[in-house]
């Protein structure tokens, strides 16, 4: 059966005008991300990342080249995840939650049932009537995560939406978001600066340059143990060796 491509991305390139000066930020990127599948990016801290997302998710308008959604899924629904939570101040925890079904029309009792159930995976029982003040930024950015997710996307864009989060819980919630993310097939691109994340979590993983940021390596991950585990996913041979060269990649650039 040939694979669909759900984001296909050609000669992308930003340059921001600052001051009368050209900054170019993405140069010449081309990739396809097929249906289903999950595309994680590493690289330099302040190469371009962010911006590459914002293009793909169409919250950006590139300086040249092309973003294409499949349209069947992109009305289906994308969904974005960004590095701070952004939530609504005057809604509770639970509100916010339910945000993204109530963009997609009314939210039935069924509905509010699964984001309870989300709540209380992702470690936030009995916080339901919090309002965002109250929330730490770890607690408030799993309120994001549970927002996209339960909208239920076709395609997800994702801006290191684990980074304020302790490092026992990260690795529990990198277990639960990967297996939604193949449970509902759903298309994923995900930013982070962690390499052990973006090895467990991708189906390919993207290295890219400093700025201005092209791709500069390309590895698809086969994990012999632990592959649905972001503990257990440790224990691979491939697990380390991988980590070693995305390491050396980055350290060069």
């Amino acid at each position: 059966m040939q694979s669909v491509a759900d984001v296909e991305v050609k000669d992308l390139r930003m340059v921001f005008n600052r001051e009368g000066e050209d900054l170019p930020v993405v140069d010449n990127v081309s990739l396809s991300v097929q249906r289903g599948s999950f595309l994680s990016i590493v690289g330099p801290s302040g190469c371009g990342k962010t911006t590459l997302l914002r293009m793909l998710a169409g919250l950006l308008k590139p300086t040249s080249g092309t973003v294409t959604l499949n349209p069947e899924r992109e009305k289906q629904g994308v969904a974005f995840i960004p590095q701070a939570a952004q939530l609504l101040p005057w809604r509770t925890l639970l509100q916010n939650a339910v945000l993204g079904m109530e963009l997609k029309g009314p939210v039935l009792p069924a509905g509010i049932d699964r984001v309870r159930s989300a709540i209380e995976e992702y470690g936030l029982k009995g916080f339901e009537s919090s309002l965002p003040a109250e929330l730490s930024g770890g607690m408030a950015q799993r309120v994001a995560v549970i927002r996209a997710l339960e909208s239920c996307p076709r395609i997800l864009f994702c801006d290191e939406p684990f980074s304020q989060i302790d490092f026992v819980t990260r690795l529990e919630l990198n277990t639960r978001f990967k297996k939604m993310c193949r449970v509902q097939a759903i298309t994923t691109v995900f930013v982070t600066h962690n390499i052990e994340e973006a090895i467990f979590l991708g189906d390919t993983v993207v290295v890219m340059s400093d700025r201005p940021t092209s791709i500069l390596k390309t590895y698809a991950p086969h994990l012999s143990i632990g592959s649905e585990n972001a503990v257990e996913c440790r224990k691979s041979p491939e697990f380390p060796e991988l980590f070693q060269q995305i390491w050396k990649d980055l350290r060069n650039v």
